[in-house]
């Protein structure tokens, strides 16, 4: 079943940019030759009928996505497998100084992991509707924050692999802070 989706999910995406959308149709983009530029002269980048200022802001929405996807999946993970959660977290803590407050640090992890995917889910409509991409600003703030809590118990409990790769998120997430400016 799962594989079935995934093709019917590629085969979609395939059909959806070959869809034209006057010029702006991912084959006529690609054959066509023209650069970015000369597609775009004045910086704004239509994608399925949805105009971005330029490729920061375009690049901000889909770390945006992407993180919100990442933080909305985990955190809806521990609330739906709240004690398979619990009984991760006490193993994982369980010889480091976080072993008495490891269901109270879940909880707040929880919050902050969809705090943070729900406002950069919500910053990415914001920013289409909008215009601003100031929602997803807020949103990289919240997920660096919470990414930080993430490697900070990563670390305590010696889970070394763990924390390194809450380093990625860290980095694609301070990526797209600094395309902000």
């Amino acid at each position: 079943m799962k594989n079935k989706i995934i093709w019917i999910s590629i085969t979609f995406l395939i059909m959806l940019g070959t869809i034209s959308y006057g010029q702006n149709s991912i084959p006529s983009l690609v054959s066509s030759g023209q650069t970015i530029e000369e597609k775009y002269p004045d910086g704004r980048i239509e994608i399925i009928g949805v105009q971005v200022k330029d490729p920061l802001v375009l690049g901000q929405m889909f770390i945006a996505i992407f993180l919100a996807i990442a933080f909305l999946q985990s955190g809806i993970d521990k609330i739906l497998d709240r004690k398979g959660n619990v009984d991760y977290f006490n193993n994982q803590f369980a010889n480091s100084p976080l072993n008495k407050v490891s269901s109270i640090a879940l909880t707040l992890i929880t919050i902050m992991e969809l705090t943070a995917g729900g406002l950069l889910a919500y910053g990415v409509v914001y920013a289409i509707t909008e215009r601003t991409t100031m929602m997803i600003f807020n949103g990289f703030l919240i997920t660096s924050f919470t990414l930080i809590a993430l490697f900070f118990g990563q670390r305590i409990a010696k889970d070394y692999d763990g924390a390194a790769t809450i380093v990625l998120y860290f980095i694609l997430t301070m990526l797209g802070i600094m395309s902000m400016y």
